[in-house]
């Protein structure tokens, strides 16, 4: 069965006013879930090459997401619907198309999976068409269809990479020139069983690719000559995962790459495609480097983004830190993020925003300088007072330091004994940031303190913080959490009668954890899309890749610490049911792919067979990532009405 375009025309013209709401004329609005709960009203802008033409999610009154595309000097828009599929990414290619990658959560001969396709958009023929979707036997059902580069020398034409069948007759991550018309694919080389990653010159032509051996635990880096013969240039063992990340191209058209496993605080090499001579291109010390922004008209690495306690981003070229430091000294005090610009660098649109401030985008001309204030995400929430962020540090009880940041109630009053929220992130590698974040100051402006550790696990403050979080599930990254309640309680913080924990992903497993291993710290327990059986998420993964040995079979057996059966079941919540004494209340997706429903379901059989207060609330054609309007007010609208219940009111 061949599955429908995603996308729908959507015509008219429309005045630049009416695209991008003014500020001066949003209206307050009540902080209410509808309203934190709203998908941004304007998202993912970006500009084309010559700067003439600003493209942006939209979400109209009605609620349906679209991508409209402005013409600057005609005022004219038009545009696409998304449909009910959920909208990723925004970007122009060199020619001027738009490329648009929206996600679906399907099933077709296996189980269910999120599949990204992308779609071209002409602005003058308003044509819309399905990128490398057909023609291949595995491609349009495939979750692994990406774009790599603009061909910045090659209007309308793009690279990107799909599993397919290889001259081997095996399924391989291959590599393809496709015209953005949606008619014309070429294929620039094959890989193999192991290949998982590719990089090319602005031409086209393929310079490297990435190879991951899941049995051996082996990274390969090879580098490509003529007729894309291979040579081998870099191995690293003992990678239970990828262990190499190509990340760009240097000016003088060195690959830029990442390895992850070596590095403590980040560092990016280069290597001379001809050659295979290997240099330090960037390294960071004492503040961890986590990621990098790409030019995407040269595809050279630009910029970095800084990790610690407060992140931020940092520009490699010196017209990107000049135009940087324009911004920041407009807008004094606000978290400046360069978004997208313009192939000379003239037009930069930038999102600024604070944790209590939503964001809002920014047009800089840099000969001006003039900036045009483009809109706000969510205008639904100006002018409603938000919580106050502090960061700061406390001592684990092994006297390890681990950061962690603090959201107040609105107001400036002091607070003291107040009702808190233990509020741990997902991941586990992953990170909280001093940013705006709608789930946080929902619960904040409900007059909750809102506290969130960042527990050993956590990545951001360095590798050894983050590695000292495997196999620690429910110990050492348990014992952090429950320690920040202790913290919070002997600061004259919270009250140690009014403490709830809330968490989503692995910071659900925290809440449940919490709940069945230190039962006597929570009033009560809210989990979202949350682990509950380690031995069944590890069985739930085998059966997704269809093996015992992948990517991701390797990383989660080793974080968790699969060889050993008796700790993966003493450190499950489910099992541990009977130990329970907090109401829980459970919510999750159905078509969560990343952690299974049945991890919720399981736990509320086993509350309900040990006679223990439970809500299980199924959220109805949601993803992992709440990705749906409708299904994060219900997530909101059921978590306030809990935390009132349980927990009682906030702080006046």
């Amino acid at each position: 069965m061949r599955r429908k375009l995603l996308l729908n025309l959507v015509a008219g013209s429309i005045c630049l006013a009416g695209i991008f709401p003014s500020l001066s004329l949003a209206k307050p609005a009540p902080a209410t879930a509808e309203a934190f709960a709203a998908s941004p009203n304007i998202s993912r802008v970006a500009i084309s090459a010559d700067g003439n033409r600003i493209a942006f999610g939209y979400t109209t009154a009605t609620g349906e997401t679209q991508v409209r595309v402005l013409d600057v000097p005609s005022k004219k828009t038009v545009g696409v619907t998304v449909g009910d599929k959920k909208l990723r990414s925004v970007r122009f290619e060199d020619g001027g198309d738009v490329l648009i990658t929206a996600s679906d959560t399907f099933r077709g001969f296996g189980p269910k999976a999120e599949v990204f396709r992308t779609f071209s958009f002409n602005f003058e023929t308003a044509n819309i068409r399905t990128l490398l979707a057909t023609g291949g036997m595995v491609r349009e059902y495939n979750s692994g269809v990406n774009l790599h580069s603009l061909l910045p020398d090659t209007p309308n034409r793009v690279i990107m990479s799909a599993y397919d069948v290889n001259n081997s007759n095996m399924i391989s991550l291959n590599l393809y020139e496709v015209a953005t018309n949606g008619v014309q694919v070429v294929t620039k080389a094959l890989g193999n069983s192991n290949t998982i990653d590719w990089i090319t010159d602005r031409a086209g032509t393929p310079l490297a690719r990435v190879d991951h051996d899941a049995d051996r635990k082996t990274t390969k880096l090879f580098l490509l000559g003529e007729n894309n013969q291979s040579s081998e240039a870099l191995r690293l063992d003992d990678t239970p995962a990828g262990g190499i990340n190509l990340m760009g191209l240097s000016r003088q058209g060195r690959i830029i790459f990442s390895k992850p496993f070596e590095s403590e605080f980040g560092e990016l090499f280069s290597i001379d495609p001809k050659t295979g001579a290997i240099a330090t291109f960037l390294r960071a010390d004492g503040t961890e480097l986590e990621s990098v922004f790409r030019d995407p008209w040269s595809d050279v690495v630009v910029g970095v983004s800084i990790g610690g306690f407060e992140p931020m981003d940092q520009m490699i070229s010196q017209d990107l830190q000049a135009a940087q430091a324009t911004l920041e000294a407009t807008f004094e005090g606000k978290i400046i993020s360069i978004v997208s610009f313009s192939r000379d660098r003239k037009k930069i649109i930038a999102r600024i925003q604070t944790p209590s401030t939503p964001p809002e985008y920014l047009l800089l001309e840099v000969d001006g300088p003039k900036v045009m204030r483009l809109g706000e995400a969510y205008p639904g929430l100006k002018n409603v007072p938000m919580g106050r962020l502090k960061a700061t540090t406390f001592k684990a009880r092994d006297g390890a330091e681990i950061p962690v940041y603090v959201t107040l109630p609105p107001g400036d009053q002091d607070i003291k004994n107040a009702p808190t929220i233990i509020f741990p992130h997902g991941g586990p590698e992953a990170r909280d940031e001093p940013r705006f974040d709608y789930w946080t100051q929902f619960m904040a402006t409900r007059g909750y303190v809102v506290i969130q550790p960042q527990f050993r696990g956590s990545t951001g403050f360095g590798k050894a913080h983050a590695d000292a979080g495997r196999r620690q599930w429910g110990k050492r990254m348990q014992d952090d959490v429950s320690d920040a309640v202790a913290w919070a309680v002997k600061e004259g913080l919270s009250d140690p009668k009014k403490v709830c924990i809330v968490g989503g992903s692995y910071g659900g497993y925290a809440a449940l954890a919490g709940a069945t291993m230190t039962p006597d710290l929570y009033r009560c327990v809210v989990a979202v899309a949350g682990v509950s059986d380690l031995p069944r998420m590890i069985a739930q993964e085998k059966d997704d890749a269809g093996s015992s040995k992948s990517s991701s079979v390797n990383y989660w057996s080793e974080h968790i610490g699969a060889d050993d059966r008796a700790a993966m079941e003493a450190a499950s919540p489910r099992r541990l049911a009977d130990q329970v004494r907090a109401p829980i209340l459970l919510m999750h997706g159905r078509d969560d792919t990343v952690v299974r429903f049945e991890q919720s379901a399981g736990m509320a059989s086993a509350l309900k067979a040990a006679g223990k207060p439970y809500k299980l609330v199924e959220l109805k054609g949601e993803d992992h990532w709440l990705s749906k309007t409708e299904t994060r007010q219900q997530m909101l609208t059921e978590l306030e009405a809990f935390l009132r219940e349980h927990l009682g009111p906030g702080v006046n």
